[in-house]
């Protein structure tokens, strides 16, 4: 089911209002979830990043995009650390809009990713946080196996059609 849910949703070239999204994770989710906001958050990337397991890092800053939460990129990439930043406008609407944006959901899908593909305990934090840049540090503990680790197959990212306007048809 999960991979007929993201296909469907990716592949739909009508784009929707970020306004209902904005509603549910910047207004709605804090009052409902008050001071553990955060750390549910966490736990809720964590949960969709099993939902939704993504093979490789091309593969992963191209699902980031698609779920707009700005663009990622793999800044460093070493036996034990994943140093990513998410950018773009995105990240830069909700810091102008939110005093205090949280990004917490995207650090624990990132920390769950590394963890399903090194099957090993990680976790992240972010460690810079900027008007327009969230840089997001995983750390991967080799030393710590992932027990009763079943992986799931990866879902099959779907990649826009990219079209060359200037090719004419007849």
């Amino acid at each position: 089911m999960t991979n007929a849910f993201y296909s469907q949703f990716a592949a739909n070239s009508v784009k929707t209002s970020v306004l209902s999204v904005e509603i549910l994770r910047d207004a709605l989710l804090p009052r409902l979830l008050g001071d553990d906001s955060s750390g549910i958050l966490y736990w809720a990337g964590k949960d969709l990043a099993r939902q939704f397991p993504i093979a490789s890092n091309d593969d992963l800053c191209t699902f980031v995009e698609q779920a707009g939460w700005g663009h990622l990129v793999v800044t460093s990439e070493t036996n034990n650390l994943l140093t990513y930043e998410l950018t773009g406008e995105p990240v830069a609407r909700r810091n102008a809009a939110v005093k205090e944006p949280d990004y917490m959901l995207e650090t624990g899908f990132l920390a769950e990713q590394a963890a399903q593909r090194f099957n090993c305990v990680s976790e992240a934090k972010i460690t810079a946080s900027k008007r327009l840049k969230i840089q997001i540090v995983v750390t991967v503990d080799h030393n710590q196996a992932l027990t009763n680790h079943d992986p799931a197959t990866p879902i099959e990212v779907v990649r826009p059609q990219v079209t060359d306007d200037t090719e004419q048809t007849d």
